[in-house]
């Protein structure tokens, strides 16, 4: 018995510690609470490029759009996971075998109206993530543009920066801390919409896959989303 419950509380306390976020990042409360504010400005209607992190003081503050970009993969091989089926039945997904084709989809998640930019790719480099910021803030050019990350190495080379710095009248890049996925939003709606196109689903060709999750974007109801 004592064994016993000495392996109950062992067991406890690892579930608990598998619930904590560890992240190495020494500014992880900071990045966090910046993050926080941002959403909170956004959810009364108050963001303004005021909340920058250098608002200019020689023009008046502009209407501000905060959105959580992040990348995915498309892949003809399609996603294995849970799924209903009838007892003693196994569910059978085909696959295209070897061959694995893939598309990068990026997306820039508007908060808090779940609208947003979709753009699709055949890499996810640097080249690509500053294609879709340019036509990112071209959307709305009399808004700031605050746009949360993740420290993805295509994310953080000094090309990003440069286009950063170029557009730092109408744009201000966000990091995420390290290892925090949970803070992007957006990963909920990459879950969402791998549950309903891609899991366990074969499309005849890598172009019907980009073309299903293209619909899907296009009908799914946001505020229901929200």
């Amino acid at each position: 018995p004592t064994i016993a419950r000495a392996l109950r509380r062992v067991g406890i306390r690892w579930r608990r510690a598998k619930r904590r976020v560890h992240s190495p990042d020494p500014l992880y409360v900071v990045k966090r609470q910046r993050i926080a504010d941002l959403q909170h400005l956004a959810l009364t209607g108050d963001l303004t490029s005021q909340a920058a992190a250098h608002p200019r003081s020689d023009e008046p503050p502009k209407p501000a759009n905060l959105v959580f970009l992040d990348s995915t993969d498309l892949h003809l091989c399609p996603d294995v996971g849970p799924v209903y089926a009838p007892i003693g039945k196994q569910v059978k997904v085909d696959t295209p075998g070897l061959e694995n084709p893939w598309y990068a989809l990026f997306g820039s998640l508007l908060f808090p109206s779940g609208e947003g930019l979709y753009t699709i790719h055949h890499r996810k480099r640097t080249a690509e993530l500053l294609e879709h910021l340019q036509l990112l803030i071209e959307l709305d050019q009399n808004h700031y543009w605050f746009v949360v990350l993740d420290n993805a190495s295509a994310h953080t080379t000094p090309a990003v920066a440069s286009f950063a710095e170029q557009h730092r009248d109408r744009l201000e890049l966000v990091y995420l801390p390290t290892y925090s996925p949970h803070l992007n939003l957006i990963e909920r709606l990459w879950r969402l919409m791998r549950s309903q196109v891609t899991r366990n689903r074969f499309y005849n060709s890598l172009n019907d896959v980009a073309e299903a999750v293209v619909n899907w974007l296009n009908t799914l109801p946001f505020t229901q989303f929200c």
